[in-house]
């Protein structure tokens, strides 16, 4: 015994004891920050991947339920590309005009012969940029998201075939 009345090989014990716990404790706290900085980063991918094909799916839809003899074609409103989609409700025809404007993916829905402006359109969804080329029955869609990426859809025109 030492003269604080307790024995040698007990504090060692102590001691031997309070580092495993902070080692384990140091283990536990690496693997949630690591755990926390994965998910983290997954969240991010997976948001930038929403982001960027949602608006070419929103089109791509819109194409597939217009998919009529001259119901597709490509136009220009102000400066920015344009998809238009023609159709029929009653006995008049009708356009839906897809562009981006200030930073927006815009939709405006009017009767044929009215003139588009760039203001007209309803915001979407936040898009950089937008193209739209049409070669025969092949369409096209080029969409720049927010986060600068590009990406492409190509969608076959079942009735100009």
């Amino acid at each position: 015994m030492n003269r604080f009345g307790a024995q040698k090989g007990h504090v060692v014990d102590f001691l031997f004891t309070l580092a495993l716990f902070c080692v384990f404790a140091a283990s536990a706290l690496t693997v949630v920050v690591t755990g926390a900085n994965v998910y983290r980063q997954t969240v991010k991918r997976m948001d930038q991947n929403y982001d960027g094909r949602t608006s070419l799916t929103y089109m791509v839809q819109k194409v597939r339920q217009n998919d009529g003899a001259d119901a597709v074609r490509t136009g220009q409103v102000g400066d920015s590309p344009a998809l238009v989609l023609v159709q029929t409700l009653g006995e008049k025809n009708y356009e839906t005009w897809i562009f981006v404007y200030e930073g927006y993916l815009r939709e405006v829905f009017v009767a044929q012969g009215v003139s588009v402006k760039p203001t007209d359109g309803q915001p979407i969804k936040e898009q950089q940029a937008f193209s739209v080329q049409k070669d025969g029955a092949l369409l096209t869609l080029t969409a720049v998201g927010v986060d600068g990426e590009s990406r492409q859809a190509t969608v076959f025109l079942r009735c100009e075939q």
